[in-house]
């Protein structure tokens, strides 16, 4: 479970968060195989930081910003599509669809062969 603290941070400083997070997974974040090879707990560290994003968006409105050419910040859609595309191919399930809302329970149902 995300705690207050992590989300607190998240959405004080989310580009540096995000940044320090994802640097170490940047080719996997550019390549379906690439993420699917991750070990777990590796992936597991880029599906958290995708359900933190989904909760500062929804709960505060943080999200990539196109009119902002400075904001690194990745789209969310983009990162929770990769995300789940990624544990698809890790898991051999590719018929399995976005159910929406929570990431960290999407990816679980995924990893666990939900259709």
């Amino acid at each position: 479970m995300i705690d207050a603290k992590e989300l607190a941070l998240a959405r004080e400083h989310p580009r540096g968060t995000e940044r320090r997070r994802l640097l170490p997974y940047r080719a996997a974040l550019n390549d379906v195989a690439a993420y699917a090879a991750l070990s777990e707990a590796d992936r597991d560290v880029v599906v958290r930081w995708a359900e933190t994003r989904r909760r500062i968006k929804e709960e505060y409105g943080i999200d990539h910003d196109p009119e902002n050419l400075a904001d690194p910040l990745l789209p969310l859609q983009i990162l929770r599509a990769h995300v789940l595309e990624g544990e698809r191919a890790a898991a051999g399930n590719r018929s399995f669809a976005d159910p929406g809302g929570n990431v960290v329970v999407a990816i679980a149902a995924v990893r666990l062969g939900a259709k």
